[in-house]
């Protein structure tokens, strides 16, 4: 039996633990937004959310994204009018932007107009602009200038960040395009992260009435109907920022690559105070990831990165794209990586006329070099690479002595492996579990997919039957 407390006893206990719990409401929200109690229960809190959602459901028509398909939408938007689009780029990869202009244009123009529906900063000034926005396709704001003499002012300009922005622009003046170039590749990564807060803050003074502001990097691509459909379906009166969730609980943040959105009242809230916006340029100068910037900035505004959307937003170029169960039948937005001559324009042509939101699960039929079920007859492929790199849901075996072994372990664990390969030279065995349409420099390896796993996640998108 257990102890029974006199009644007295029972009442004192119950009102420490009313004291106790008022005390630590109150406690709790008194603490700055950004502190780490509240940004680890926040993040705890995310995360067990995502989770739920993710695996509480069991047909397509019962999912997470089953609320993106009511009819009408709630919030009705035109991509090229109601969003401000922010495109990041560097003196080292300016090469980069007529691409991404001309690839954007093929899905219907995007990106509207410019200076009415999207800005491209970055961190030079030209010696003629005029001959360069001709050439570039657009105008480039000089978004560390901008920095240096209208925000921080100059008693900054000996910081190391703009001790190397002056001799990069130093060799632009000079019209030594080899070394600006060679200088623009080495530290503009660096230079890249003061480019965020100024341009938000440039982009929401010219364009203050959008519903919705998205940061792409100038190797990011957007697919509209996909796009279209998550916005459509989001309140831009919420104070919503979301994107690809990286980093832990302390500076969580939405991966800049894979294109950040925000919605008009966090933009709101964020640049009704002055004060944040001020201290984020000072710690522009010393934050290596501009991205995880506009993180720590908003959380001081009270406004967090929601995670319910990670699963929309992708940080690789399609071949490498990985494709997960848990997300095999939801729309896909964003592809990032597309560095290569070609490469964007490319994608603008084959998504760029897409009217239906783009699956996860399509990506092997629409990039692929066969259909995908051409994999139901082919259980090994030589040179070929489905598992990628290895991470977080890769897992390696060491001392194997076939592809034929290193595919038995795949179908042995059908609950989660989608792929496998294995590497002869090191008689290692990768079991993953997501599956990639293919990695470079897969010469030397044998590779497949567990078609089974794979056809029954088919299966249950109706769109991909």
């Amino acid at each position: 039996m257990g102890v029974r407390l006199p009644k007295k006893a029972q009442r004192r206990l119950s009102h420490l633990a009313i004291v106790l719990f008022v005390y630590l409401s109150v406690w709790y929200i008194i603490l700055p937004p950004d502190s780490p109690l509240r940004l680890a229960i926040y993040f705890n809190h995310s995360r067990l959310r995502s989770f739920t959602a993710r695996y509480s459901y069991t047909s397509y028509f019962h999912s997470r994204d089953a609320y993106l398909y009511s009819s009408p939408s709630p919030y009705p938007i035109d991509l090229s009018s109601d969003v401000g689009y922010l495109i990041k780029t560097g003196y080292g990869t300016r090469h980069r932007i007529p691409e991404q202009l001309e690839a954007f244009r093929q899905t219907g123009d995007l990106l509207g107009q410019e200076g009415q529906n999207y800005l491209v900063v970055g961190d030079w000034t030209a010696v003629n602009a005029t001959d360069e926005a001709t050439t570039l396709g657009a105008t480039i704001h000089d978004a560390l200038k901008m920095v240096l003499e209208d925000k921080l002012g100059l008693t900054y300009e000996t910081s190391p960040r703009f001790v190397k922005y002056r001799n990069l622009q130093r060799a632009v003046d000079n019209r030594d395009d080899g070394k600006a170039s060679t200088l623009g590749k080495s530290f503009g990564w660096e230079l890249d992260a003061l480019k965020f807060v100024l341009g938000m803050d440039l982009l929401y003074d010219k364009m203050p009435n959008k519903k919705w502001y998205i940061i792409l990097d100038d190797d990011t691509y957007l697919v509209r109907p996909s796009l279209h459909l998550l916005l459509s379906n989001l309140n831009p009166q919420e104070p919503l920022y979301i994107g690809n969730a990286v980093g832990d609980y302390r500076g969580r943040f939405a991966h800049g690559g894979s294109a950040v959105v925000l919605s008009a009242e966090a933009m709101r809230r964020l640049f009704s105070r002055p004060d944040v916006i001020s201290r984020a340029y000072l710690d522009s100068l010393e934050e290596t990831w501009g991205d995880k910037l506009v993180a720590t900035t908003l959380q001081k505004v009270g406004v967090y990165l929601d995670e319910r959307y990670n699963h929309h937003f992708n940080g690789e170029f399609p071949a490498i794209t990985r494709i997960a169960a848990d997300r095999f039948c939801s729309p896909i937005v964003s592809f990032h990586g597309l560095r290569r001559p070609g490469d964007m324009v490319q994608i603008g042509r084959v998504l760029g006329h897409a009217s239906q939101p783009v699956l996860w699960g399509q990506l092997w039929d629409i990039f692929g070099k066969f259909p995908m079920e051409d994999l139901a007859h082919q259980d090994v492929q030589v040179n070929q690479d489905h598992t990628g790199e290895v991470d977080g849901k890769t897992k390696g075996w060491p001392g194997i002595k076939s592809a034929d072994t290193c595919k038995a372990m795949c179908d042995g664990d059908r609950e989660r492996c989608l792929a496998w390969t294995f590497i002869p030279e090191e008689k290692r065995c990768i079991t993953s579990q997501s599956m990639i349409i293919g990695a470079e420099h897969a010469q030397g390896k044998v590779s497949g997919v567990s078609w089974p796993r794979v056809d029954a996640l088919r299966r249950r998108c109706p769109l991909l039957r």
